[in-house]
């Protein structure tokens, strides 16, 4: 796909007219693919996929970046800012390199636009690019937990009067999150923990949790979701 290259040797261009030379491009790839012989197209079947995947993500954000432009949420000489190119550098690379889906696309794309429109972090602010970096290296499941427990954790602080085991945190998310299964989301438990995002279980023998102040999300693990939550309020 080349999106990176197509980044890198583009500076000049508005990030619309990079968006759309990269879509341009994409569908020149699935045409090749589609004139090729069988063999061919057999060992592209998952290129091509991710390919339709990647224009449909495109096309979606490059809707949203025009309509932040034109309601003047995104000054003009943004995109051509350091903290620019590093945000949509790894926005594409996503698309590139890694395997897209639409739970981590949304949220790579709404830190990019909450960083564009410079109220919450300026473009001088490292934080949206390492906010992206962390997003990019989650599973789908990590992100569906990260927000559940951000959910509970902003809902009301009744949680907050009672004990939780480590048994009790897993049913409620497993139940609150729509993964039914509480064994589904201890597997993603460790992770989340090693990325500092979710905090350690308590006790010898790993039965309780520690709930104060955010239902065991870390200070970054809330920040990143607050973060991400910052989207909905520019969309109205």
């Amino acid at each position: 796909m080349n999106t990176s290259e197509n980044l890198s040797v583009s500076f000049h261009k508005t990030t619309s007219e990079i968006v759309s030379q990269t879509i341009q491009n994409l569908v020149q790839g699935l045409t090749g693919i589609a004139s090729s012989e069988r063999k061919d197209v057999i060992l592209s079947i998952g290129h091509v996929l991710q390919r339709l995947r990647a224009g449909h993500f495109l096309s979606a954000f490059l809707k949203e970046w025009e309509e932040f432009k034109e309601k003047g949420k995104i000054k003009d000489d943004y995109q051509y800012t350091e903290q620019h190119y590093n945000c949509f550098q790894e926005l594409l690379d996503f698309l590139d390199k890694d395997l897209p889906d639409e739970v981590r696309f949304s949220v790579l794309k709404k830190i990019f636009l909450v960083a564009a429109s410079e109220e919450d972090t300026n473009r001088d602010s490292c934080l949206p690019v390492q906010y992206m970096q962390i997003c990019r290296n989650l599973k789908s499941g990590e992100v569906i937990i990260l927000k559940t427990v951000f959910n509970i954790a902003n809902d009301n602080d009744s949680w907050a009067e009672r004990h939780w085991s480590a048994d009790d945190w897993l049913e409620k998310i497993a139940q609150d999150s729509g993964l039914k299964f509480k064994e589904l989301v201890a597997s993603y438990e460790d992770e989340l923990i090693q990325k500092n995002l979710i905090s350690l279980r308590e006790h010898v023998d790993d039965s309780g949790v520690s709930i104060r102040p955010y239902f065991r999300l870390t200070s970054l693990g809330y920040e990143l979701c607050k973060y991400i939550e910052l989207y909905d309020e520019k969309t109205i």
